[in-house]
């Protein structure tokens, strides 16, 4: 799924469960691995692979932490060869290859295993040899109509980022809007055991319902709670954990499925094209355009079914709120855990005019405001940790010192390039990569070391910030994302990256000004509280180790 990241697409090798006790009763012991170092030096000749260490799947994440950011390094699974690629010198390279570099499995994998796609359904991802563009890879003899990485990623893309966007983003907040009433909160404060747990459900089930409509939820109103309760089996899922120990995400799957084809079959039998809203293209059946065009391109794949179109659909919704709306919670968290930060947010919000977030006006009033685009690019530097996979199966790839055999598999970890010393502005130690500054992408005319980069000493300037004063802007901060590229990658890098991150960004930032807006919260947590377990690792947004209460009440206004 063009929407969704995950850490690999290797053959399994060992097994895991979502929660930090079983990781550490099955992976914790080291004594049993054989685990070498294999940094390489700039010493190494051209033409001449990196060297490999030997140790498993399950320490992939655990070795991009320690090693990166260096430079490139391999593993070595089951005979496969795997590099890591660290510093955006080296990742540029990949970008040599435009035609022979591939995903590989990436579709495949998460479709089997964590959709429960039958065989025949998925392979056709693995027969696809067509690439993603308009025009056929050379040697491809693939149907038109079974491209089908071209044709939905297409339809991502319209739907996503194209003419599609506005109407879904604003399917998503008049339906969030709908449900903040029921969460009760009062004039005076109430406590609540858990942040994520108070936000995730309404924001998921606005989500659901602007993709697929009301029906969905009215076969199951029970599904966004089944859909939430599946999220933490992620990795027991990733990792091949047999059913007859890990029943229980199994049985959701199926259920949610089995609901998602129910919604399915009811549409197919009430859908008339009368029903279509002519302004928006939704209809109260199928719900929006993107899943009636969805239909129609999946419906004609070879070895689709009625089942098929049902776990593609699950894995749709599952997409879209996966790790967007997780996000979106750490904004508020961040912004209330940080009385300035919420008085400076606050001042921006009432200076910029802020009164909602339902039109395509609200949302440009808040893609304006410098110190809310920080603060949501910051939390993605943070709490970003994806590792998105390449591989070429027609010629080696070469990064600068080094040739990587064709058919290796080469990662490019994120979180590595986002925590890189050598890269990013931490003003001289005084704002850790590790820690959330949320002026981190700003640049002030009068300032040469603020930024996102590094200040070049050189010349005392920031890279594509010249330091200029103005009578009428002097020390008005501008949004700062340039310069990034190979080393900035919340949403994935090359061909494949994410389609959902226009959506994203809408969501995030209105959401963060509409709580900051409305309500007051107290955060009830220390600061240990906010690490993030190591079960989501490498899959995209990180999740607090512990719950996070809160108390929260209707803003009270000067």
């Amino acid at each position: 799924m063009d929407s969704f990241h995950i850490s690999t697409a290797l053959p399994r090798c060992g097994q895991s469960a979502p929660d930090d006790t079983l990781y550490d009763t099955f992976h914790r012991p080291c004594d049993k691995l054989r685990i070498q170092s294999c940094q390489s030096s700039c010493q190494n000749r051209v033409g001449t692979p990196p060297r490999s260490l030997t140790y498993l799947l399950t320490f992939l994440g655990i070795c991009s932490r320690k090693y990166g950011p260096r430079t490139v390094h391999g593993v070595k699974i089951l005979g496969y060869n795997v590099y890591f690629i660290y510093k955006p010198e080296n990742v540029a390279q990949l970008w040599k290859y435009p035609t022979t570099i591939t995903t590989p499995g990436v579709s495949t994998f998460v479709l089997k295993t964590l959709f429960g796609m039958a065989p025949k359904a998925y392979s056709m991802y693995t027969l696809d040899d067509s690439g993603l563009l308009p025009k056929p890879r050379p040697g491809s003899h693939i149907a038109p109509k079974n491209r089908i990485d071209h044709l939905t990623h297409a339809s991502f893309h319209k739907h996503l980022l194209g003419k599609g966007l506005p109407i879904l983003y604003r399917n998503f907040a008049a339906a969030l809007m709908c449900r903040l009433p029921s969460l009760a909160i009062q004039d005076e404060w109430k406590q609540f055991p858990d942040m994520m747990d108070f936000w995730l459900p309404p924001m998921t089930s606005a989500m659901n319902e602007a993709i697929a409509g009301p029906i969905l939820e009215c076969v199951n109103p029970s599904f966004t709670r089944d859909l939430l309760r599946y999220y933490p089996y992620l990795h027991g899922l990733m990792k091949g954990f047999p059913r007859w120990c890990f029943p229980e995400p199994y049985r959701l799957r199926e259920g949610l499925i089995r609901d998602v084809k129910r919604w399915h079959a009811i549409a197919r039998a009430c859908f008339q094209e009368s029903h279509v809203d002519k302004e928006t293209g939704c209809d109260p059946w199928w719900g929006s355009a993107f899943v009636r065009e969805r239909q129609s391109i999946l419906g004609n794949v070879d070895n689709w079914d009625y089942d098929s179109l049902a776990s593609s659909d699950f894995g749709l919704l599952w997409g879209a709120s996966v790790n967007i709306h997780p996000m979106a919670i750490w904004n508020i968290i961040e912004v209330f855990k940080d009385k300035v930060l919420l008085s400076r947010l606050r001042a921006e919000l009432t200076a910029a005019n802020f009164q909602g977030i339902t039109t395509d006006e609200d949302v440009e009033k808040l893609t304006a405001i410098p110190l809310l685009q920080s603060i949501y690019s910051e939390l993605l530097r943070l709490r970003i940790e994806i590792q998105t996979v390449f591989s070429s199966d027609k010629e080696d790839i070469r990064i600068n010192e080094w040739r990587l055999p064709r058919n290796s598999l080469v990662i490019v970890p994120a979180g590595a390039a986002h925590k890189d010393p050598t890269f990013w502005n931490t003003r001289n130690g005084e704002y850790p990569l590790d820690r959330f500054w949320a002026d981190r992408f700003l640049a002030y005319p009068s300032d040469t070391k603020s930024g996102p980069r590094k200040t070049d000493r050189t010349n005392g300037a920031k890279d594509g910030i010249v330091a200029t004063k103005t009578a009428q802007e002097d020390e008005k901060p501008k949004f700062v994302t340039s310069g990034l590229v190979n080393s900035y990658m919340p949403y994935g890098i090359g061909e494949r990256t994410c389609p959902g991150r226009g959506l994203a960004r809408r969501e995030i930032l209105t959401f963060c000004a509409l709580i900051v807006d409305q309500f007051d919260i107290e955060i009830l947590s220390k600061e240990k509280d906010f690490e993030v377990t190591t079960a989501f690792y490498g899959t995209g947004t990180q999740r607090p180790r512990n719950k996070i209460p809160f108390k929260i009440r209707k803003r009270k206004r000067d």
